[in-house]
């Protein structure tokens, strides 16, 4: 079952510091053309993760913020989340023996958007900051049915 999204940031590509300067990331973030993007909905949690960095690993969280739009031949899907004051990095992550087979971890090349399952994200949100929680006035993912439950669990369980 689906838990959250995970946005995944190359620095070399996207360059964190005007992201650190503004503590939190890009508003839109480039997802692939698949079954993955027409599952994302508003107030969806999302969670922010830097790879080829020292400190890779979960540097934010937050929300999808409305519906995937198609521009400039790409889709696009638009976030906000505020950064972490420290990054949860994968070392961190990798001493708690139920994360380790995150789908981050198990196939690291995979495209926008990658996910964790509801049972990962219950061990991440202690982790998390009480600000990452969902805002008021979006539904969470967990009401939006079993299409999107289903249709994750379905491929990668």
């Amino acid at each position: 079952m689906l838990g959250a999204w995970v946005i995944k940031c190359n620095p070399r590509k996207s360059p964190l510091e005007p992201m650190r300067a503004a503590g939190e990331a890009r508003s839109l973030w480039c997802v692939a053309d698949n079954y993955r993007s027409r599952l994302i909905r508003p107030g969806q949690r999302v969670l922010f993760w830097v790879t080829s960095h020292p400190r890779r690993g979960i540097w934010g969280a937050g929300h999808v913020t409305g519906d995937v739009t198609f521009e400039g031949g790409r889709l696009h899907m638009p976030v906000r989340i505020p950064l972490l004051a420290e990054p949860l990095t994968a070392a961190e992550l990798l001493s708690v023996s139920q994360l380790r087979a995150m789908e981050v971890f198990r196939s690291p090349q995979q495209a926008n958007p990658s996910w964790v399952s509801a049972q990962e994200l219950a061990l991440l949100e202690p982790l998390l900051p009480p600000a990452a929680a969902e805002p008021t006035g979006y539904r969470s993912h967990r009401r939006h049915g079993p299409a999107v439950d289903d249709e994750i669990g379905t491929d990668y369980r």
